[in-house]
């Protein structure tokens, strides 16, 4: 039998590995079957309790992934799957407070039976925003929060709830994998110096305001070294999805290249990692084969 075939319902984890999925984290993904249906669900039961009045009549999925995102009149409304720790989105928004680089939730979060829901304004769309002004605003960004107060990195925190659905030998190469890199990562020292990160760094996780850009899709905001999000760009330069222009422009505009840093290899493979760990996620969670993995398995048994 393939190694990527489903687990069966009893799996004995590997010697000196605990089983796939214990543990918690703050943002878990969502189960099977949870979606737009369930978010509109959690808003209606909310919204009695918000200091707001959202519309839940006419609210419409505009984003599903792992969270849903509805627009409901002007507001945005985001909702996390069940099981999202309310405490870790109070955390960020608290620490983040007075940002002008960052467009916070109006609201503490609110929990329900089908989901926690924040809110925040909705900014109509605009002019896409550019690499130069996303590197500027990155730069605002970690200047403005440096001594904030939120969570130490983690990354490849869903990991294991991620190949919880593997067979033990396969799970236990890609468990493996993740153990090498961090321990790798641990003992490259930073040229920027640990700081607040934004962690999902991309053109689609800024919208504009009428006083500039700001960063949205904070969820993984933490403590790291601040070389991680920059390494999201160098990867598309090396990737050809932008130009050398484009590229240089972002690294004038927050006044470092990263691709000059020695741990930028081991950050890429976490990075690498995680894209295939999501996907075997994503490809369960719509119920698509696995008969890709094997090819992966093999690669990751040399992490570096």
């Amino acid at each position: 039998m393939s190694l990527t075939a489903l687990a069966p319902a009893a799996v004995v984890p590997p010697p000196g590995r605990s089983p796939a999925g214990a543990g918690t984290v703050p943002l878990p993904l969502p189960g099977p079957g949870w979606g737009a249906a369930d978010a509109l669900l959690a808003l209606a039961q909310a919204a009695p309790r918000l200091t707001v009045t959202v519309p839940v009549s006419g609210a419409e999925p505009v984003s599903v992934l792992t969270t849903v995102v509805l627009r409901a009149g002007g507001y945005a409304v985001k909702v996390y799957p069940p099981g999202t720790d309310p405490a870790h989105l109070a955390r960020l928004t608290t620490a983040l407070a007075g940002s002008t680089a960052a467009h916070l939730p109006r609201l503490p979060p609110e929990v329900t039976a089908h989901g926690v829901v924040t809110v925040t304004d909705w900014l109509p769309s605009a002019a896409p925003v550019t690499w130069s002004e996303l590197g500027a605003l990155l730069r605002c960004f970690h200047d403005q929060h440096a001594g904030a107060r939120v969570p130490a990195w983690a990354p490849l925190s869903r990991l294991a709830s991620q190949v919880a659905c593997l067979r033990p030998e396969a799970a236990d190469v890609l468990l493996r994998a993740r153990d090498v890199l961090l321990q790798a990562l641990a003992e490259v020292g930073s040229e920027l110096g640990e700081g607040l990160i934004h962690g999902d760094v991309s053109p689609s996780n800024v919208l504009r305001v009428p006083g500039g850009p700001r960063l949205i899709d904070l969820d993984w905001v933490a403590s790291a070294p601040r070389e991680y999000d920059l390494s999201s760009a160098s990867r598309r330069f090396r990737a050809g999805e932008i130009g050398r222009s484009t590229y240089a422009g972002f690294c004038r505009a927050y006044g470092f290249d990263v691709c000059s840093w020695a741990g930028l290899p081991v950050l890429d493979r976490v990075a690498d990692l995680g894209g295939v760990a999501f996907r075997i996620w994503d490809s369960r969670h719509h119920g698509r084969g696995l008969d890709w993995l094997d090819r992966e398995l093999d690669v990751w048994r040399t992490p570096l």
